[in-house]
């Protein structure tokens, strides 16, 4: 793995000696029933409760459904949203390798051939297998445990186990994967440029750049893997971080257009209009109600 790379999401981990975050959560929480890509260092379990979710993982797309889940390696460029427009229930556990390293002996057997495996992006997780059976109750057990005085120790328990299957198998379950990783790479590159540049005046030239290859390439590239132009991305990105203020914070709109990158208000509001379907204020006044709703 390219460890020179930032992550483009910091996961937020329950507690900070202990890098796991586990939660329960909703498409409608973001803004058009979507998780845009991203990647990160953790690896990543999802299990739908209710409803349905398309993922989409280094380009490669698959549908989950009720009780079915996916784990989604370290480093891995994935997106996640709804299918049909409906809302979907799931559970998602962001897992620092670190925590499985409890000696450099496990690290190197059993932590490392599975997240340095090109081979092995993602693994479906279906009812229908009893060792993927046994990963997804796991998943609800750690899901459940949360909140007790032991979790720490009773979820690391789970976690193992979990691993377990997932190393067993890891090298025989074969996973559709994209070639050429250094491609990847490079598209990294341009994807944790715009994460840290997002709010300055950026351009197609400074996104290929990051990615030390030409604009044609570079196009090329966003569109095969992330199905949409750099710019694209660049102005989703902003939109999302728009409206993560919009949710989170009581800032004036006129300023949240600023703070992500927007040259004004209107142009702000007419892209979060034509891109999330609602005026930025509508959104506001929904992302709250629902949170009411849920507590």
């Amino acid at each position: 793995m390219d460890k020179s790379l930032e992550n483009v999401m910091d996961v937020q981990h329950d507690e900070v000696e202990f890098p796991v975050a586990i939660r329960r959560d909703w498409l409608s929480h973001y803004p058009n029933l979507e998780i845009d890509n991203h990647w990160h260092d953790e690896v990543e379990f999802i299990l739908i409760m209710r409803g349905t979710m398309r993922c989409s993982v280094n380009g490669e797309c698959v549908i989950l459904s009720q009780d079915e889940g996916i784990f989604i390696n370290s480093r891995q460029v994935h997106d996640i949203r709804s299918e049909n427009k409906h809302d979907c229930d799931f559970i998602q556990i962001h897992l620092h390798p670190v925590v499985l390293c409890a000696t450099k002996a496990i690290e190197n057997r059993f932590v490392l051939p599975v997240i340095e495996n090109d081979n092995y992006p993602f693994q479906i997780l279906k009812p229908d297998f009893d060792w993927q059976r046994n990963i997804l109750d796991a998943i609800v057990r750690v899901y459940y445990m949360r909140h007790e005085t032991t979790m720490e120790l009773g979820a690391l328990g789970q976690l193992f186990t979990i691993w377990e299957q997932i190393f067993l198998h890891s090298g025989k379950v074969p996973a559709k994967v994209r070639e050429s990783s250094p491609q990847l790479t490079q598209l990294k590159a341009m994807i944790s440029y715009i994460a840290s540049h997002y709010n300055s005046r950026i351009n197609l030239d400074d996104i290929r750049a990051a990615g030390n290859m030409g604009k044609t390439s570079c196009c090329q590239l966003f569109q095969k893997y992330l199905n949409q132009t750099p710019i694209t991305y660049l102005t989703m990105f902003r939109l999302r971080k728009g409206a993560e203020l919009l949710a989170q914070t009581d800032m004036p709109i006129v300023e949240i257009s600023y703070e992500v990158g927007f040259s004004g208000a209107s142009y702000f509001a007419e892209a979060f209009k034509k891109h999330m379907g609602e005026m930025p204020s509508e959104y506001r006044k929904k992302y709250r109600r629902i949170s009411e709703e849920r507590r």
